[in-house]
């Protein structure tokens, strides 16, 4: 096939382009592509909508593997798959109205929890608050407030720098665990992220990943396994996640899951911080020319 690979080219560091990747890191996408025997043209999407349209036209791919999150606004990781969907062009991963909902974090709660998901609640007095931007990923503006902090102040700043709004929920104690899921092999193995401090923040995630251990298996209990497994396969299923996502989680010290938050576009470059889901498949047997023939496959 004729394969366009679309992305936003990370230009510069900062929260603005966390979500990017790199010209390197798209290179590594596009080689596994050539791998399993395509062509490939990666095509940075950033910037404008008419000379994307004209450049897909001059491509005429036969598939899209979309890696874009957009550059602004609550639809913006929906934009550029309803794009492809408009101009006729199959594309990988999650619909539009999948991916719009899941940036959607509590209306992803309401709809994960109406499916028998156990989700955070609100904050209880005497304890930890998490406040978090209602339409952002990686971690981006999550503040923890502690027991007997100031959660009206954390909230007033947060809406400062996230006008779109921001939510306020418990902080659930435990262990944070990502399980990943591809439509052509099942669940991968449960990816338990070892930090010191109270979440997997921002500043773990994309300016220190050195300072976070993948336990790939995640060391969980045999019967905290298989409910981690059910309660994944529900919130997949609720959220119309196709293709594949990550669904992250909190599993309590007595072995419940509890569901964060679901990134129906997680990285599939192999940059080191950001390759857990390859690190998980090679656990179940399976290479990442696989993982990507996987993805291209089933779309």
């Amino acid at each position: 096939m004729r394969v366009a690979l679309t992305y936003n080219e990370k230009r510069e560091r900062g929260e603005a382009h966390a979500e990017f990747d790199t010209r390197e890191a798209i290179a590594t996408v596009a080689a596994l592509v050539a791998r399993c025997g395509h062509d490939v043209v990666p095509i940075d999407v950033t910037g404008s909508v008419p000379r994307l349209v004209a450049r897909l036209a001059r491509v005429r791919p036969d598939l899209v593997l979309n890696l874009a999150e957009g550059e602004r606004g609550a639809f913006r990781e929906a934009f550029y798959p309803a794009l492809f969907e408009q101009l006729g062009l199959p594309h990988t991963g999650s619909s539009a109205s999948a991916l719009a909902v899941c940036l959607d974090k509590p209306l992803a709660k309401r709809i994960v929890a109406a499916a028998g998901v156990r989700v955070p609640g609100p904050p209880r007095p005497g304890r930890a608050a998490i406040v978090k931007p209602v339409f952002e990923g990686s971690s981006k503006g999550v503040v923890v407030v502690p027991a007997g902090g100031d959660v009206a102040a954390a909230v007033a700043a947060a809406r400062a720098r996230y006008p779109a709004g921001v939510m306020v929920e418990e902080l659930v104690e435990g262990s944070e665990v990502g399980v990943g899921w591809f439509a052509a092999l099942g669940q991968l193995p449960p990816i338990a992220y070892r930090y010191a401090g109270p979440i997997y923040d921002y500043t773990l995630k994309h300016e220190t990943p050195e300072r976070v251990a993948l336990e790939i298996p995640a060391r969980l209990p045999p019967s905290a396994r298989r409910r981690l497994a059910r309660v994944a396969t529900r919130a997949f299923a609720a959220l119309g996640v196709s293709g594949y996502g990550r669904a992250d989680f909190r599993v309590t010290a007595r072995g419940e899951p509890v569901f964060l938050e679901m990134n129906p576009l997680p990285s599939l470059t192999l940059v080191p911080g950001h390759d857990e889901l390859y690190v998980a498949a090679a656990r179940a047997g399976r290479s990442p020319p696989e993982l990507i023939g996987a993805v291209l496959a089933r779309a």
